[in-house]
């Protein structure tokens, strides 16, 4: 499992993701002092993940949340929600999936 919380900066985990990572948490910092954490940071580790077929979630926003050039203060208690709200979060893959077969039942 790789944590990438507080994201405080773009990072690139291709060359670490593969099999042997069992998922990859993203979140923003929380507090008064909280840093910067920007969208387009969790969607590019996001597409990292898919490339490589790992488990992504987008755990929390944090305090200050840059997206689409605005910035949002975010209130700890609504950190979470909207980051579900997102609705980005992946899973692994099934064999069937990755070839692009199904087994109807």
């Amino acid at each position: 499992m790789i944590v990438c919380e507080p994201l405080l900066e773009r990072i690139d985990l291709s060359p670490y993701l593969g099999d042997w990572v069992e998922s990859v948490t993203v979140g923003g910092e929380s507090g008064d002092e909280a840093r910067l954490c920007e969208y387009d940071w969790i969607l590019d580790i996001r597409r990292q993940c898919m490339e490589a077929d790992v488990p992504f979630r987008f755990k929390q926003t944090g305090a200050n949340f840059k997206k689409d050039g605005k910035l949002y203060r975010i209130p700890r208690k609504l950190q979470h929600v909207q980051a579900r709200k997102a609705n980005i979060n992946t899973e692994k893959r099934t064999q069937d999936q990755l070839s692009g077969t199904y087994s109807e039942t």
